[in-house]
């Protein structure tokens, strides 16, 4: 928790920053100039294809112009389809100066670097444009099997395969290499490879991999780790010493089944990177000479691995997008049922406030009238009983779902619970409140008062003496923590269902939710739910009750 709140001061200096940038891109669009966001978007385009050069030439063999994987195109398709179509032409300055610097800086003629730009330019406005035409979400691009098939269209098929043709001839003119065919086929599979791998590793990470990455617990990162050096040990003993088992075609299984692994475990996103991974060790070794395929150049051992990789990866590329929709399919309908159940609640807890405890409190009323005019009456007994019930009643409702947090906000409703629950069972119990947003989200405030609840309901159960509650917000995360004294808990015991339910709440807003208990060490709760604020039609995310 003290890393969370250390970030205050940087995310202080990241808002000053924004409004700075705000404001220059407010008198740059005054003046018709591009803003300070699309220069910066653009100076990052350029070093990315300035260093996609610099791979590119790390592949390039002795004997040929062409490389064996050329990443800049890629890297340029990618950065289009996140960015917004008025920026493209910007962009395409940036790189300019880029393609340039490296191409003539190893020895390229003008003209030919003059070609191969206007090749590789076009390539990526081509699969950009049409991909865009018909996905028009980027982060739907490699989630959904219409966005796969349309990268492999036009972004994989098409774009490399008309490009090639200029690049080809222009690369046969100008004397740098010879055999037209040969040059098209060797650029086209390289382009395929590099589009295929590069472009949705940068896609899937930009569009939700960051979050995904900053939300994976330490299993995840371990089982990441093991799987990145499982697939870099296993592709090269296959393509670099494979020699050494035989150099059978069942050894080539061995990375699909790492790719395999990595689809239905991390998704798109890890498919994307393991199978970069795949591709840039196997695609090295061919061009070492160390490839299974045995063919007298580099560059023909290199295109038979560029096919494999192809066949590999479209299969995997789809079994991962139709496992996304199904994990999302579950997901949503997930919060459908728990969005129900909130509205269900609050129906039931109104209709018993309005209703029930409206007709105890006349009946009160009437019994407190009747009582007065008769002195030790047995309708003191009566109307003691009648209070009795409506309390009940009015606790029952505030149990179903907590007015007193749409009413009074999420701070007075947390600390009000905290001192009911002690004077109630004589627990010592220690709220830690900090600054929360005045316009917190009733739907957020309702996700943390429920999960409170539940666990400080467990705190009496296990007949512990003190426990302390911490609530902050940090970095637009709100976090919970509810630490006791009590006795352990079986964490898969049927106790625990209310605290499985509360996790599916927290996680159908994005949060996190994490209990720890053993025997003897008390219960340790800890949830964090994003600041989000969201339209009241947007399905679960909407404030309930409004």
């Amino acid at each position: 928790m003290q890393n969370r709140i250390a970030v205050a001061p940087f995310l202080r200096l990241r808002l000053a920053f924004d409004s700075v940038v705000t404001v220059g891109r407010g008198s740059a669009a005054a003046s018709g100039l591009p803003g300070f966001r699309t220069w910066m978007i653009a100076l990052v385009a350029a070093i990315g294809y300035y260093l996609g050069s610099r791979i590119g030439f790390f592949f390039t063999p002795a004997s040929s112009p062409i490389s064996t994987f050329w990443p800049p195109n890629a890297i340029l398709l990618a950065i289009f389809l996140l960015t917004a179509r008025r920026m493209w032409w910007v962009l395409v300055l940036a790189v300019l100066p880029a393609h340039f610097l490296i191409q003539v800086g190893t020895g390229v003629p003008v003209l030919s670097a003059l070609g191969w730009f206007i090749g590789n330019v076009g390539e990526a406005l081509l699969g950009a444009a049409c991909i865009r035409f018909f996905q028009k979400e980027s982060d739907r691009l490699f989630t959904s099997v219409r966005g796969v098939v349309t990268f492999w269209v036009f972004g994989v098929l098409l774009a490399p395969l008309l490009t090639s043709f200029l690049d080809a001839g222009s690369t046969d003119l100008t004397g740098l290499g010879r055999g037209y065919w040969t040059l098209w086929m060797h650029r086209l599979t390289s382009n395929m490879v590099a589009t295929l791998t590069v472009v949705p590793a940068i896609v899937t990470f930009v569009t939700g991999g960051i979050q995904r990455f900053r939300k994976a617990n330490r299993a995840q990162y371990f089982e990441a780790v093991l799987l990145t050096a499982s697939s870099a040990v296993v592709t090269f003993l296959v393509f670099a010493k494979g020699h050494l088992f035989g150099n059978g075609p069942a050894l080539l299984f061995a990375p699909l089944s790492l790719l395999v692994w990595a689809t239905l475990r991390f998704g798109p996103t890890g498919l994307s990177f393991a199978a970069l991974e795949v591709t840039l060790i196997s695609v090295w070794s061919a061009l070492q000479g160390r490839g299974i395929f045995e063919y007298s150049s580099p560059t023909d051992r290199v295109v038979p691995v560029h096919i494999l990789l192809g066949l590999f990866l479209l299969p995997l590329m789809l079994i991962a997008v139709v496992v996304a929709e199904q994990r999302e399919a579950v997901k949503n309908t997930r919060d459908e049922l728990i969005d129900a159940r909130e509205q269900e609640s609050h129906r039931i807890a109104r209709e018993l406030h309005a209703d029930i405890a409206g007709r105890l409190t006349l009946a009160g009323i009437g019994l407190d009238e009747l009582r007065g005019a008769c002195a030790d009456s047995p309708l003191d007994r009566i109307y003691a009983q009648v209070s009795g019930a409506l309390n009940a009643v009015l606790h029952l409702c505030h149990k179903i779902y907590p007015f007193y947090t749409e009413y009074l906000g999420l701070t007075r409703s947390l600390i009000k619970l905290c001192r009911d629950t002690s004077a109630e069972n004589g627990i010592s119990i220690n709220p830690l409140v900090g600054d929360l947003p005045f316009d917190l989200p009733l739907n957020v405030s309702l996700r943390i008062f429920r999960v409170a609840q539940l666990a400080l309901q467990h705190v009496v159960e296990r007949k512990a003496s003190t426990a302390a509650v911490r609530l902050t917000v940090s970095g637009g995360q709100v976090f919970l923590r509810i630490a006791d004294d009590g006795t352990g808990i079986d964490l898969h015991s049927r106790e625990t269902v209310g605290l499985a339910y509360v996790r599916e709440q927290t996680l159908s807003l994005g949060g996190t939710f994490k209990a720890i208990s053993g025997p003897d060490k008390g219960m340790v709760v800890e949830t964090s739910i994003p600041v989000v604020k969201v339209s009241p039609s947007s399905g679960v995310s909407r404030q309930i009750g409004n």
